[in-house]
């Protein structure tokens, strides 16, 4: 094979790997839902409830607020909201976690402060974790944005962290295992959700 086709050989290559590479290249995370006027929104204050448990299997323990709410509040923040955070579902009536899980977007209204125009609700889907051959953690959380004079649904999206480490290091290693999964969880939940509009650079 001469120098003439080698060449050739070698650009086809550099372009393949160049595509693949383009392919593999961080893009945005598109949401499950989005309004199409949302990023128009100049909304500066937002209401998380508590977060709601949905989970089938509810047999591993775990402080959802300081866990996952604080969390959820400090992104937010990161994000240009003013963050409100009620200690109770509603302040007009009493409902438990199970009716809440159970409620459709539209009926999540009902809930929050009458002084609310935007709620932002954390449902806890999945936890799980491993302990054989080392440790290893798994969570999986939904967040909606809700307009609680309209009930419309304005925001969706989905969060997944894992995490894991073999060995006895991974058993003497847990709590942070456990941290960094929820910390992608939660980061990868709220990476589409936009800054706000007014936010100062």
């Amino acid at each position: 094979m001469g120098n003439s086709t080698i060449k050739p050989c070698i650009i086809l290559i550099g372009l393949f790997l160049f595509y693949i590479f383009l392919g593999c290249a961080a893009r945005p995370k598109v949401p499950i839902f989005a309004d199409p006027d949302l990023h128009n929104m100049k909304f500066e204050s937002l209401t998380i409830l508590p977060v709601v448990d949905r989970r089938v299997d509810k047999s591993y323990n775990l402080d959802f607020e300081s866990t996952i709410g604080n969390r959820v509040e400090k992104k937010l923040v990161d994000k240009g909201y003013t963050v409100i955070r009620p200690g109770a579902f509603s302040d007009t009536i009493q409902v438990s976690n199970l009716e809440v899980a159970e409620m459709e977007p539209h009926e999540l209204k009902a809930l929050g402060e009458e002084n609310t125009n935007y709620m932002f609700v954390v449902y806890l889907d999945d936890v799980s974790s491993k302990t054989a051959l080392g440790y290893s953690f798994k969570i999986e959380c939904t967040a909606l944005l809700v307009n609680k004079q309209t009930g419309a649904m304005l925001w969706k999206d989905k969060g997944i962290g894992t995490r894991g480490q073999g060995g006895l290091i991974g058993c003497l290693q847990s709590p942070m295992v456990k941290t960094e999964a929820i910390n992608i969880c939660v980061g990868s939940m709220l990476s589409s959700f936009p800054d706000n509009p007014t936010k100062a650079d």
